[in-house]
């Protein structure tokens, strides 16, 4: 602890006359503050004597003088940085960070609230580590400016080279080379920036001849040509596509030589597409939606749609699942997994069968009824494969067998990107790792639910009005009240735990990595749970605070007039005021204001009394006379969100059962994916919401 210095009086200078500039000081960190004014210094500076509370300390900057006598009355301990405090302040360069032990920059000093106290952070950090971080953030900013560009000879040459492909031009074609790919892009001679035409190859060690890929080829073409064209003029067109069709090249390009990853991703593809194909024979009275909701895997693509690679559906929203069209909608109602490669561990088999022969088999574990039972893939195991030379007696050396089944070992993974991103409780996200670990949880990343749906509730409030945080959302339902057609039915929304906690905590899944197929079908399930229930907890916030443009006046006529009856000035305070409250649910003639038209509703969700399961528990007030006849005051409806998004119905109370029965319910909440929608149908099959 550093001794207390002995207090000097200001009305007792040193005759030491006063500096022009600091003084030099033998701690480090000094130099940036020597050309600085002594005002630099805050008078405002508490040495630990101080702030043990000793009141025969007299603060400078409680004098009202302004003349520089501030600057003699600044102790020597001071001026001399003997004080910790003035020696942190000291030590604090022209860049605002205070310099580490080693002399670099603050990088691991954070600031924390309250009282923003200054500490090490838990983790050391490397500056330099943190210095090619920004680089790089600095390096992806600059490929999106590229890519933002229209599409131009220099444009797509500079988005090939920032991607580590090598570039060279020869007359009007550009050539885009890497280890196995190579893409030639043919420039027109007369309109220089028009594409005429584009080849994708692949180099395989094996073949003479590069190999033509025909749909890649046709979709880079499609990324680079303009696709309107107005009066004979192709419009602007941006490079973004390409550059991520170029990114995904050159991911594969760079692992392995480049084509394992190609063919790895081509057998991942065959095996995906046998169970679509088995699934659609199996279940030929499904739909496309029903069957990409209820299959193993989903509806699995290659090359389509303007993206290069391997993409799988896996869930499709309720409202999609109404519309017969071949391709359902994208946006939150269509929910994508696509595949890469990363470099490195868990390794890899290659192999061109990852599913037998038989395709399906009948899921033992299945429970009730049979429509619900999804069938499961017959997975191979690409390991075993290595014991069929012995199998067969092959006469082949040992040596020479174990060659060659190692050189089918890659040192890759499989990995998919997921959109939408799917949040999953943090107790539920530990059971994606069960069999490898699909991803690292990073327990910054962790965020609560109703954070999740205040940010989004901000986001949909008309103006973009941003509110921190609510204890209920208000939301206008797109239903007409009775009797009044111009008027939308309000509610009102709050989120609990069944726990009683504080939050609930969930973590944002948004990639998985795996070296086996079924690791990635294990997860499906889950995907689709979740997927499930936070499109019904969005529900809860969608459309936001929203009246008719008509109904604004009329709102504005009803609140009273502020008037001050007294002719003193007002007291104003932080403290809410009871009668403001008060005056603002009852009118000034006693009668309650428009808030008895928001129904109240509180949703409960619980992730932990069954891991396999989520229960949302939803209760609503009756409003209305014929609420007053009956013995219970609220609508009760415990639903369960169980793995592949299907849905159990636990308990309604309130209701007669012949009035909902669970099959209506379910069918609805399907249909909808609105907690809101539904909880009206059940007030008005009765007639209760008057």
């Amino acid at each position: 602890m550093a001794t207390t210095p002995r207090s000097q009086a200001i009305s007792t200078p040193k005759p030491h006359p006063t500096p022009s500039r600091l003084m030099a000081s033998p701690r480090p960190g000094t130099s940036g503050n020597a050309s600085r004014p002594l005002a630099y210094k805050s008078p405002a500076v508490k040495t630990p004597a101080s702030a043990q509370g000793h009141g025969h300390h007299v603060s400078v900057s409680s004098q009202p003088s302004s003349t520089p006598l501030a600057a003699v009355a600044i102790h020597d301990e001071l001026l001399a940085l003997n004080s910790p405090a003035a020696a942190l302040m000291a030590s604090i360069g022209p860049t605002g960070l205070t310099p580490l032990p080693s002399g670099a920059d603050g990088l691991g000093i954070t600031t924390n609230l309250p009282g923003n106290s200054v500490r090490p952070s838990a983790t050391s950090v490397n500056p330099e580590m943190e210095r090619l971080h920004r680089l790089q953030l600095v390096a992806d900013t600059l490929k999106s400016r590229v890519s933002g560009y229209g599409v131009t000879r220099e444009g797509v040459e500079r988005t090939a080279q920032l991607h580590g492909f090598d570039t060279a031009w020869d007359d009007d074609n550009l050539t885009i080379a890497g280890i196995a790919v190579e893409l030639e892009v043919m420039f027109d001679s007369i309109d220089r920036d028009h594409v005429k035409d584009v080849s994708l190859k692949l180099n395989a060690p094996d073949s003479e001849e590069p190999q033509l890929l025909e749909q890649g080829t046709d979709i880079l073409k499609q990324n680079l040509e303009p696709s309107i064209t107005v009066k004979g003029i192709p419009q602007w067109k941006g490079l973004d596509t390409f550059q991520s069709n170029l990114q995904y090249l050159s991911q594969l390009d760079r692992i392995e030589g480049g084509v394992p990853c190609f063919q790895a991703i081509n057998s991942l593809y065959n095996a995906f597409q046998k169970i679509w194909t088995a699934e659609k024979e199996r279940f030929n009275g499904r739909s496309v939606q029903q069957r990409l909701r209820r299959g193993a895997i989903g509806r699995p693509a290659l090359d389509q749609e303007q993206r290069l690679g391997l993409s799988v559906d896996y869930w499709v929203g309720g409202q999609a699942m109404q519309q017969e069209a071949v391709g359902p909608p994208g946006g939150e109602q269509m929910h994508t997994a696509r595949f890469f490669c990363d470099p490195g561990t868990p390794s890899t088999v290659l192999t061109k069968e990852w599913i037998s022969d038989r395709v399906l088999i009948e899921n033992i574990q299945a429970e009730g009824d049979a429509s619900n039972e999804t069938p499961q893939p017959d997975w191979k195991d690409p390991a075993n494969d290595a014991n069929e030379f012995e199998k067969a007696g092959s006469d082949e050396p040992a040596m020479e067998r174990t060659g060659e089944i190692s050189s089918n070992v890659l040192n890759m993974h499989f990995a998919c990107s997921l959109s939408p991103t799917v949040y999953v409780p943090i107790n539920v996200a530990a059971t994606l790792n069960v069999e490898m670990a699909m991803f690292e949880m990073n327990q910054e990343l962790a965020i609560t639910s109703q954070m999740i749906l205040q940010e989004h509730f901000n986001a949909s409030k008309v103006g973009g009005a941003k509110t921190v945080s609510e204890e209920r959302w208000l939301r206008c339902l797109p239903a007409p009240m009775e009797g009044d057609p111009l008027r939308y039915r309000r509610h009102s929304y709050a989120l609990h735990s069944a726990q009683h906690a504080a939050a609930l905590w969930c973590y944002p899944v948004t990639q998985l990595s795996f070296n086996h197929p079924r690791h990635f079908a294990a997860a499906i399930p889950i995907l689709r749970q979740y997927a499930l229930v936070w499109s019904l907890l969005r529900s809860l916030v969608n459309y936001g605070e929203i009246e008719p443009s008509h109904q604004l006046p009329t709102a504005r006529q009803k609140q009273p007039p502020v008037t001050n009856k007294s002719g003193r000035p007002s007291k104003r305070s932080n403290a809410k005021v009871i009668g403001v409250t008060l005056d603002t649910i009852v009118g000034t003639n006693g009668s309650k204001t428009d808030n008895d038209d928001v129904l109240p509703v509180d949703v409960s969700l619980d992730v932990f009394s069954d891991i396999s399961k989520a229960r949302l528990d939803v209760f609503a007030p009756f409003q209305g006379k014929p609420a007053t006849s009956r013995q219970g005051a609220f609508l009760f409806l415990s639903v369960n969100i169980c793995r592949d998004g299907i849905i159990e119905v636990n308990d309604l109370k309130g209701l007669h059962p012949s009035v909902a029965s669970s099959d209506q319910i379910v069918r609805i909440l399907t249909a909808t994916e609105d907690i809101g929608l539904l909880v009206e149908w059940l007030l008005e099959r009765t007639h209760i919401r008057g």
